[in-house]
């Protein structure tokens, strides 16, 4: 007998699941900014899903979505910082997350302050304008901070404008009222310091030290305080603290060095004048060697020692120097 035997193969092909293949990376940025996160997928020119914090993410003019073959690109426009936060991509089963970091940008000058030439009595107003609505803007006259007062006013006006992309900043105005545009009947009283006792008296610290000089004052408008040391106005730095409020001033010095001792004055002023108060401050270090050491009248049972005092001294708090330049001592 002839047999004929016949085999049948069937072969299945099943379409693999979509599956990133690439992830999305983590992106560190400063609103105002524009950023893409980019992914990869298995197959080309397909769909995938984005979504931010558990939402799916509704596309616009500013959040685009964008697919070319197997790469998926979601750009975000003039970030806020209202974008930050965890951002995922979907393929099917799969999915990918990042996450978006945005900083605060920079508060920059879009108009700077101009320089005013104004006759005695007139006002003179400065203005301004940066980048961000809500800033924290300090105003300084010579490095010193300037407190409003019924002379000295500041503003702040919205600005918005429109062209092919909208801008917006905040505009600054800054006044100095003059002595006479004062409201009527507005008392005046001149500046008076009240220090403490003790700073009649020099202030003695040992080298290392903190001393502190401080004062309040009275005056109506409310007087301007500078401090300088030898002529010179001081700054507020790390070492040399000023803190000065509208009635109160403190000096902080740390640290304290030889050379940072001297006269300081303060001096509180407004229009109806002025009032000035001096410290001296003293800071003690090791003495200095003795200057121009001589040896005379040697002989074989004595000699003589004769030297100078040294330029810079130390003597203690409770030592009331002296007047002496030179000193000589005998051996024998």
């Amino acid at each position: 007998s002839v047999y004929q035997v016949h085999k049948l193969f069937l072969i299945y092909f099943t379409k693999e699941s979509l599956r990133i293949v690439v992830p999305l990376e983590d992106i560190d940025t400063q609103e105002k900014k524009t950023i893409s996160f980019s992914c990869k997928v298995n197959r080309p020119n397909a769909t995938i899903k984005w979504m931010k914090a558990g939402e799916e993410i509704t596309f616009s003019k500013r959040v685009v979505y964008r697919v070319d073959k197997d790469k998926h690109t979601l750009t975000i426009k003039d970030c806020t910082l209202a974008d930050e936060g965890e951002y995922t991509a979907v393929a099917g089963d799969d999915k990918s997350t990042a996450e978006l970091i945005i900083s605060e940008a920079p508060t920059d000058f879009t108009m700077q302050l101009k320089d005013q030439t104004v006759t005695e009595f007139e006002d003179a107003e400065f203005t301004c304008m940066l980048t961000k609505e809500k800033a924290e803007v300090k105003w300084y006259r010579n490095g010193r901070e300037i407190r409003e007062g019924p002379r000295c006013v500041s503003s702040v006006n919205n600005y918005r404008k429109k062209d092919e992309c909208q801008h917006t900043g905040i505009i600054l105005i800054f006044r100095y009222i003059s002595l006479g545009s004062l409201p009527e009947g507005y008392d005046i009283e001149e500046p008076r310091l009240d220090v403490d006792a003790s700073y009649s008296s020099p202030v003695v610290v040992m080298a290392g030290e903190v001393f502190k000089l401080e004062a309040s004052v009275t005056g109506r408008p409310i007087p301007s305080l500078v401090w300088t040391k030898e002529g010179k106005e001081l700054e507020d730095t790390a070492k040399m603290e000023i803190k000065t409020s509208d009635f109160h001033t403190t000096l902080i010095n740390k640290d304290s060095l030889r050379r940072d001792g001297g006269t300081f004055t303060l001096t509180a002023s407004n229009p109806g004048g002025f009032a000035k108060f001096i410290y001296n401050v003293k800071v003690l270090d090791r003495p200095g060697p003795p200057d121009s050491l001589t040896v005379t009248d040697v002989t074989a049972e004595k000699c003589v020692l004769n030297w100078l005092h040294p330029t810079h001294d130390a003597p203690s708090r409770d030592t009331l120097l002296r007047n002496v330049t030179r000193m000589v001592c005998v051996l024998g």
